[in-house]
């Protein structure tokens, strides 16, 4: 998808001129990024969109197990705080801070946070997560 592509889908989803600069710009300053409970217990923070990719940042709640799930996006992260079970494509590992992953398009998979604090990841996707984007937009 070209820039001016991108300006266009982003104008039709994001009514507010502010939501539609946050995707525009480089940068997104602190308390501006958009947020959604992906699923319950699972709260997202969308870091910043780009032609080709999303970042986005994802604390998962201890102990509040979901089904695995899956979508043609490419996903990769590091886990920034805390610990849990990572599945993917029937593979379980216990993973922690500091560790990377790499998730293909079309994989089932999910991370569970285990211990007695929540999960923080860093994620990013491509192409960006056009579910989550239509979430934030239909709140506008």
């Amino acid at each position: 998808m070209d820039y001016k592509t991108l300006f266009r889908v982003s104008a039709n989803i994001f009514s507010g001129f502010n939501e539609l600069l946050m995707i525009l710009m480089k940068t997104v300053l602190p308390g501006e990024h958009p947020t959604l409970e992906t699923v319950p217990g699972r709260f997202g923070e969308i870091i910043i969109v780009g032609e080709k990719a999303m970042m986005m940042r994802l604390t998962v709640q201890p102990n509040v197990p979901t089904p695995p799930h899956s979508h043609p996006h490419e996903q990769m992260g590091i886990v920034a705080e805390g610990e849990g079970t990572l599945f993917i494509d029937g593979e379980e590992k216990h993973i922690k801070k500091g560790t990377s992953f790499w998730v293909p398009p079309n994989a089932a998979h999910n991370f569970d946070a285990t211990g007695d604090k929540p999960a923080v990841l860093i994620e990013c996707f491509t192409p960006p997560r056009e579910d989550y984007l239509e979430i934030i937009a239909k709140r506008k």
